[in-house]
């Protein structure tokens, strides 16, 4: 299993929006120089996020994109589902194999993805940014 790259862009964006001040924005370009994404890549990923809600973005002179709410309401499954359409899923029971053990390893791979998807479903871009402030002031880093 392996997280998407366009999954990891769309939180890189998301979360450097979200470490803005409440009425700033921040344009494509400098988006992905600070998130070292593909700007063609990160364009796609832009309206994909602003069609599902999770930005906003504005044209012109002081123009760019902003997060559609606060970085608290906004969860990292959320921002993976918008781009990828569905959380982790580690096999499909219906699909499996019948053999003796089989139940046993549908169960615990079943479990362990309910345990990935409420993290992500728990943890909220605030809490990404927050993460990184802790270090900062602990003196990680330096």
């Amino acid at each position: 299993m392996q997280f998407s790259r366009k999954a990891d862009y769309a939180i890189r964006a998301v979360t450097l929006l979200g470490s803005l001040g409440p009425d700033r924005s921040m344009q494509a370009q400098e988006l992905a120089e600070a998130g070292k994404i593909p700007i063609k890549f990160l364009e796609q990923i832009l309206l994909v996020l602003k069609r599902a809600g999770i930005l906003r973005s504005k044209r012109g002179v002081g123009g760019g994109y902003r997060l559609n709410r606060e970085s608290r309401l906004i969860s990292v499954a959320e921002v993976i589902e918008a781009v990828d359409g569905e959380l982790v899923q580690l096999i499909d029971p219906e699909d499996y194999p019948r053999f003796d053990g089989a139940d046993g390893i549908s169960f615990c791979l079943t479990e362990a993805e309910n345990a990935i998807n409420d993290k992500l479903r728990d943890t909220s871009i605030e809490d990404l940014i927050r993460y990184d402030e802790g270090d900062r002031m602990a003196g990680a880093g330096i």
